[in-house]
């Protein structure tokens, strides 16, 4: 029985017929272009050099090149093969949220499907690693524990749904934590979590859970799935779809978490990606880059792939669909070189149009880098906002990247808005170069300071000059800041003194006490009531929470 890896691509094939129409209504319009300029028997005449087979011929070529296309695409398997693991690999557990919000669809056609898509084709590149699957909301759950059989894993992609999940929520702490308990070996720098969310946490403390993964010797790899505007979150309700609202009546709006992500990933050495930005073949380097470690042999069956044949005739019919001509015993005239690229300055015209094209191929992705001086150049010209433009351009492909986080500050704290630069400025302080970190933490004093805020200005300064002593700029702009600290202070002071002149200056008397005072035993008592109530308050949220009371925030 022939069973389909990516079976999606078969429904391309009820557009398959759309190519030989295409082919038949271009030989109408010749006919008709033909009998426009001739007459019906001169028009034969003129064109005795075409014929219709080769045209048809060159059709069904076609056609059928495209059709054995899709069916490879589609991965068609067959048999059974036993597959025995053994090798060299890294322990990878992937946490996909399950909860509400990843039903928002300011993703198409979800984030969770979104997700899931993406899901699929990562575990295709962890092939060769042990993988497991864990599912989260307000608790999380095993779909699939470490295994070398990644075809296996894949078929629990399709329950991981919100309504399947007992308890609603986000709990990423949770998620963290029953995914570093799957681990049992104990070789450190080989064993990586991939957390697949929106960031939108609810309870718990998934920072603390990120510190326990580095002490664990695993990294977290991140991947953010939503958009920083935002979506509501849809609920169905009696067959129809409504949108989930807080206990103030109003919508919920669910944001991409982006700040508490880029933390989490930062404090184990790991990275962070947008699902936009996301390219598989990044996250797969860095996972390379960990330490392999002997694994556990396994043996288990698998269906084996067999699309290299519908490949390779889908290539060799689309080749020879271009190569042939429709013209009687002119086979390949369509190959020939023109003779003009053969002499003279012909394979230098030849040699740089192959050049250009690469060259505009090459500039048509726009990277990190090119957006990074794009925005550069637009700082130099005053064009702040289109500066900016450019740095989130950046931002998109490389979300963890500090240092387009501290050129989008300076774009915007040369637009006057401090309080959003300050924000992307903080981003950028999980740089682990020091002088780095000192530049961005003076521009933080520099926006406290705009804001009026001098005592976090000063802060910020004092920061700056401890992380590098010899900046003279800071030191300035700290010593301002304490003169205009100082000088309301020392005007307040020379107008109390001036009033104090006249009076006589009395000794200061000694605090009494005051009546009704607790003596120490009864402070203690009351004490200790307290503490007894909070037992009592705690012990009936447990209980409460082993009842699985409704949940106040349950997306």
């Amino acid at each position: 029985m022939i069973s389909w890896a990516d079976p999606k691509f078969l429904y391309l094939l009820l557009a398959l017929p759309l190519v030989p129409a295409g082919f038949a209504a271009g030989w109408l319009v010749t006919r008709r272009r033909l009998a426009r300029f001739a007459d019906r028997e001169l028009g034969p005449r003129l064109t005795d050099s075409r014929h219709p087979g080769l045209w048809w011929l060159k059709a069904v070529l076609f056609t059928a090149g495209l059709g054995l296309l899709i069916v490879a695409s589609a991965r068609p398997r067959w048999g059974e093969k036993l597959q025995i693991h053994q090798g060299r690999g890294i322990d990878v557990v992937i946490a996909l949220d399950a909860s509400k919000s990843m039903l928002a669809q300011d993703i198409r056609p979800s984030r969770l499907e979104r997700a899931k898509v993406e899901l699929a084709t990562m575990l295709d590149n962890l092939a060769g690693n042990r993988v497991a699957i864990v599912a989260f909301a307000g608790e999380a759950h095993v779909m699939c524990p470490l295994t070398a059989d990644v075809e296996a894993a894949k078929l629990f992609l399709d329950i991981i749904e919100p309504g399947n999940m007992p308890r609603p929520g986000t709990n990423l702490q949770r998620a963290l934590e029953v995914s570093a308990s799957l681990f049992t070996s104990q070789a450190e720098g080989s064993r990586a979590v991939i957390l697949i969310t929106d960031g939108d946490n609810l309870e718990g403390d998934p920072v603390a859970a990120a510190r326990m993964l580095k002490d664990l010797g695993a990294r977290l790899y991140i991947v953010g799935v939503g958009s920083q505007e935002g979506a509501t979150v849809p609920e169905a309700t009696g067959g129809s779809t409504s949108y989930k609202k807080d206990a103030e009546d109003k919508l919920v709006i669910s944001r991409l978490a982006e700040r508490l992500l880029l933390v989490m990933a930062r404090e184990t050495g790991g990275r962070y990606y947008r699902s936009e930005g996301l390219s598989l073949d990044n996250l797969s380097a860095e996972l390379d880059r960990l330490r392999k470690k002997e694994l556990e042999g396994g043996e288990f069956v698998e269906r084996e792939e067999r699309y290299q044949g519908f490949l390779l005739a889908s290539f060799i019919l689309l080749f020879l669909s271009m190569l042939v001509s429709d013209r009687r015993g002119a086979w390949f005239t369509e190959f020939r070189v023109p003779r003009f690229l053969l002499r003279g300055r012909g394979p230098r015209i030849a040699g740089l149009t192959v050049l250009s094209c690469f060259l505009m191929a090459g500039n048509a992705w726009a990277g990190v880098s090119s957006n990074m001086r794009a925005g550069n150049a637009q700082m130099k010209k005053g064009n702040f906002q289109e500066a900016h433009d450019r740095y989130q351009e950046a931002l998109v492909l490389e979300p963890d990247n500090p240092k387009i986080h501290y050129n989008i500050g300076r774009a915007l704290h040369k637009q006057g808005r401090h309080q959003e630069a300050a924000s992307e400025f903080q981003l950028a302080m999980l740089s682990k170069d020091r002088k780095f970190q000192a530049r961005t933490m003076y521009n933080i004093g520099n926006c406290a300071y705009r804001q009026g805020g001098l005592d976090q200005a000063i802060q910020a300064y004092t920061m700056a000059l401890l992380l590098n002593p010899s900046d003279l700029q800071t030191k300035q702009n700290l010593e301002l800041a304490l003169r205009m600290k100082d000088k309301p202070q020392s005007q307040d002071d020379s107008t109390q003194q001036g009033q104090k002149q006249n009076q006589q200056p009395q000794q200061q008397p000694k605090p009494q006490p005051q009546g009704g005072q607790m003596s120490r035993e009864e402070a203690e008592r009351v004490l200790q009531a307290l503490q007894a109530r909070e037992k009592e308050d705690q012990r009936k949220r447990q209980q409460r929470q082993g009842k699985q009371a409704k949940v106040e925030k349950d997306w």
